[in-house]
């Protein structure tokens, strides 16, 4: 009886087929390296667009914004007053010289700015940084000490309109400018410093 002959399956793939499946496996890996460099690109771009742009609200402390309110709110008010001095100016002098209100200054003397002499008799000496002749030293001097936070922006902002701001002033940097060239502080890098920290907390918007 003869043998039955069997069709035997083969186990290899048609080297056409194998081709196509090389060619879609390449497609697939190459387009995820694709999307995948597309992704990294994207996340690189809004970070630095972020970081431009200056969305440090979100950066800051809790503290941080907490004092930023609690300086903008009378600052504000004060400009809408007397139209004197730009609140972003108030604001940012107050977190450079107070260091974001935890200076003994500010908080025992409600003086936010690092005014000397006295304001209606009363004064308070503390220890200050000054710099002579290009470097820093260490003194100590008589700073004014207000009653509330109110009375020291508005005696801030009358001996800036008297000293360094003969003409009005309607944009920071202008402001920042006069305070350094008319020798409201000692630092030779006030201005800069100034607008830096306005640009960086967006506290102009303070001034529409």
């Amino acid at each position: 009886m003869p043998k039955r002959r069997r069709n035997k399956r083969k186990t290899g793939t048609n080297p056409a087929t194998a081709t196509w499946i090389f060619v879609v496996v390449l497609l697939v890996l190459g387009g995820g390296l694709l999307m995948r460099g597309q992704i990294k690109t994207v996340i690189r771009a809004t970070h630095v667009d972020q970081t431009s742009t200056g969305t440090v609200m979100g950066q800051t402390t809790a503290a941080q914004r907490k004092f930023i309110k609690k300086m903008a709110a009378p600052a504000v008010r004060v400009y809408q007053q007397n139209g004197q001095v730009l609140p972003s100016i108030v604001i940012a002098q107050a977190i450079l010289e107070s260091s974001w209100g935890t200076s003994a200054l500010f908080q025992q003397a409600n003086n936010p700015f690092g005014v000397k002499g006295s304001y209606q008799g009363q004064s308070k000496s503390f220890p200050t940084s000054e710099y002579v002749n290009g470097k820093k030293i260490q003194i100590h001097a008589n700073f004014r000490d207000y009653p509330s936070l109110t009375a020291a922006i508005l005696d801030h902002d009358a001996l800036l309109k008297a000293n360094y701001f003969k003409q009005t002033v309607t944009d920071y940097q202008t402001a920042a400018k006069l305070l350094q060239e008319n020798g409201y502080a000692t630092d030779p890098d006030y201005a800069k410093k100034l607008d830096n920290v306005i640009a960086t907390y967006n506290l102009n918007q303070y001034d529409t």
